[in-house]
Formats: C-alpha cells, sequence, structure tokens
C-alpha cells in the first residue's frame, strides 16, 4: 500500500524552501506515495510546479481574512456572528513580535486535517513545524531546517519544545545540523543531512526555454537571484556595483527576486544612479534562462543554510562569486569552483574584478564545474529512509 504524506508550507511564494520542495516532490514516487500538500495560502510563483498527482490542501477563507488586515478581519468575523474569532484576531494583533501568543491565536484559525498520515513532513522552521506538532495525526513527524540557526536563534524558547516532538530533524546541509545541535542538544542521533535536490538535466531543458538577458554592447553581465530581504545581502550587491562603475568597469547588474526591502534596494539604486546598471527584474517563476546568459553569477549572502541558486549557477557552470557566510564552503571551494569574496561591497567588487581581469580564472573555473558532480536526486532516498 501507498504510504499517506502530508508536507506542510505557509505558501509558495518564491523562496529557496519552497522551491526546495516542490523539485522534492517532482523527484518523488508516486507509485510508492499519497502526498498531500497544505499551504496556508495557496498562492505562490512555484504552484503551477507543483506535480498534478499530488493533493494541494489550503488554510480556507477564514485563515486567509485572519491573516490578513485587522479592520477587515474583525468586519468578516463579527457580521458571521463569530465573536470568539473576532477576539482572536484583536488578540493576535496584540501578540505582535511574542511568537508563542501569535501562533496559539493564529492555529486557532487553521483547519485540522482529518486524514491519518503515516507521517507529516514540517518542511520550513517556524509556523509550518508548530502545525505539523499541533495539528497533525501522523504516525511520525519530521522537520526541516533551511537555514543557519544561529541567524533565527531568537526563536530558540519557541522552536526548544516543538523539536523535542519530533521523530527526525532535517537540516539541508552539514553545517545547518551542526549549529542545530549546538543549540539543541537533544537532537544528535535524530538528525539527517539531506542536500536540496539539484537536477543538471531538468535545469539545463528549463534553461533552454527562453531567452534570457539581452547584451548591450560589449558589457559584462553580473547576475544575483534571491529575495530582497536581510539575508541575502542584495545591498552589498548593488554598493559593489556602484564601485565596479566608477572604476570604468563596463558592467550591468541584474536581479531576480521580489521581498520586504524592494523599496529599501530601490531607494539604493537612486541613491546610486543606478538605475541604468543595476536591474530589478522581479520575479521569475524560471531563472535559468537568465543564470544561462549571465557571464558572472554572485551571491552577496548574508546567512544561508545551503543555497540553491548556488548549486543552480554550478549547474549551468558559471564563474561564481559568493561572499563567505557560515556555510558557504559546503558549496564552494575557493579558487577551485568559485570565489569567495569578504562580506563587504569592496570584497565583492574585487572578486569580481579578478574575473573580469583574467579569462583563465573565468575558464578554469568553469572547467571544474563541468567535471564536479553536481547532480544529487539520489537524495530523496535519505527521506524514504526517514519515513
Amino acid at each position: 500500500m501507498k504510504k499517506k504524506l502530508l508536507f506542510v508550507l505557509p505558501s509558495l511564494r518564491s523562496g529557496g524552501a519552497e522551491k526546495s520542495l516542490v523539485t522534492l516532490l517532482q523527484t518523488m514516487d508516486p507509485a510508492r506515495f499519497e502526498v498531500d500538500l497544505l499551504l496556508f495560502r495557496r498562492e505562490g510563483l512555484f504552484l503551477p510546479l507543483v506535480p498534478d498527482w499530488v493533493s494541494v490542501l489550503d488554510g480556507g477563507e477564514a485563515y486567509r481574512i485572519f491573516d490578513g488586515s485587522v479592520r477587515n478581519a474583525l468586519l468578516y468575523f463579527l457580521r458571521r456572528g463569530n465573536i470568539r474569532t473576532a477576539l482572536n484576531r484583536l488578540l493576535y494583533a496584540r501578540a505582535h513580535g511574542d511568537p508563542k501568543k501569535s501562533w496559539k491565536y493564529l492555529s486557532r484559525v487553521l483547519p485540522r486535517p482529518n486524514e491519518q498520515y503515516d507521517a507529516a513532513v514540517g518542511y520550513l522552521e517556524g509556523t509550518a513545524t508548530y502545525f505539523v506538532a499541533d495539528c497533525v495525526s501522523a504516525k511520525k513527524k519530521i522537520t526541516f531546517l533551511h537555514t543557519d540557526y544561529d541567524r533565527i536563534v531568537s526563536q530558540k524558547s519557541m522552536d526548544a519544545p516543538y523539536y523535542e516532538r519530533m521523530d527526525a530533524f532535517v537540516g539541508v546541509s552539514e553545517q545547518c545540523c551542526e549549529k542545530a545541535i549546538a543549540h539543541f542538544p537533544f537532537l544528535e542521533g535524530r538528525t539527517v543531512t539531506m542536500h536540496n535536490i539539484v537536477s543538471p538535466a531538468v535545469i539545463g531543458a528549463m534553461a533552454r526555454q527562453g531567452d534570457g538577458l539581452c547584451r548591450e554592447s560589449n558589457e559584462t553581465m553580473l547576475l544575483t537571484v534571491g529575495r530582497l530581504s536581510p539575508p541575502k545581502g542584495i545591498y552589498l550587491a548593488v554598493e559593489a556595483c556602484a564601485l565596479l562603475r566608477q572604476r570604468g568597469r563596463n558592467i550591468r547588474w541584474f536581479h531576480i527576486g521580489i521581498g520586504e526591502l524592494q523599496t529599501q534596494i530601490e531607494a539604493l539604486i537612486r541613491e546610486k544612479r543606478l538605475e541604468q546598471w543595476f536591474v530589478l527584474l522581479g520575479e521569475r517563476s524560471n531563472p535559468y534562462p537568465y543564470v544561462a546568459s549571465c557571464d558572472i553569477y554572485v551571491q552577496p549572502s548574508r546567512f544561508e543554510g545551503k543555497s540553491i541558486a548556488i548549486d543552480e549557477a554550478k549547474c549551468l557552470a558559471k564563474p561564481i562569486v559568493v561572499t563567505d557566510f557560515g556555510t558557504v564552503h559546503d558549496q564552494i571551494q575557493d579558487g577551485v569552483n568559485g570565489l569567495i569574496a569578504p562580506m563587504s561591497p569592496e570584497g565583492i567588487a574585487e572578486a569580481v574584478e579578478r574575473l573580469l581581469d583574467s579569462p583563465k580564472i573565468c575558464a578554469d573555473l568553469c572547467a571544474n564545474l563541468h567535471s564536479e558532480k553536481l547532480g544529487n536526486e539520489e537524495e530523496i532516498e535519505k527521506l524514504y529512509a526517514l519515513l
């Protein structure tokens, strides 16, 4: 008989964890598993990429209203005579900044699945994991960590009792697991490293399905993919772009992604007078034609669990510059398959200039990537073993 599985995620908006889950589902064997995917909000850039055999559930209208504006939520619930939920929405607003109270009120409006699952997976730290622990009936409960726990250590008191209730803890890199165990020693023996699944064949095929970047004159085209959020360090890229332009470098830098820092990044671009030279492309469900057509791929992150974008750039054999974030050595060996730069605009700019000035370094990096084993579809076997 097929095993019945549940994966839980807030949404499929653009992000590394969201893309990672879609790839995992595409890799799973539908002959062996029956899968439900519960999204608190049925939305996101990657929603159309979910395999047809996966059943997508959602939090429903009540959740969408509850998690929206306070005024609209109060009107919605009071008109329906649902005074208790209206009160919970007020308390939820007052609990902002207190994760325990926030989850207490938010969880009351999320629907509980009626199924008894063989396994339930909270695929993202935070509410997805809390939901699996509190709201799902399953023989086995698993949580994933996609980031360096040092950067979310403020959640530690909230996460600890939930992690204790998990049967297995999966980190997407060795350092993710090591840092989680350092904070939660009870995870020793329950932790598995499962790298984000990357398929060079799929990435290569999708890279041929679009036109990519348009080159003007003899400029060098740089590309960064990532959310406009603090961990991704996009402001470092903007400032590095300004330095390179000041030094007379004929470069144009493109960025794919959206996020909460959109307004601030746009203001920084205007301040540096880079409107023509640092181009925000917004979201792209298929970024691979853009990666394939760039000359240099740059990841200016401050924190990463394990960057899917870097692995994808490696699959397309691009010269890569990355900042020296905590887990970078899981993916890049400096001078072998990429350049690791100090985490500063100057450091990034200098690494880019090394590539601009040395076609041989670029060629050597690309040649090494061509010879590196990059596909890891076999990682799915680690999940199968847990199940």
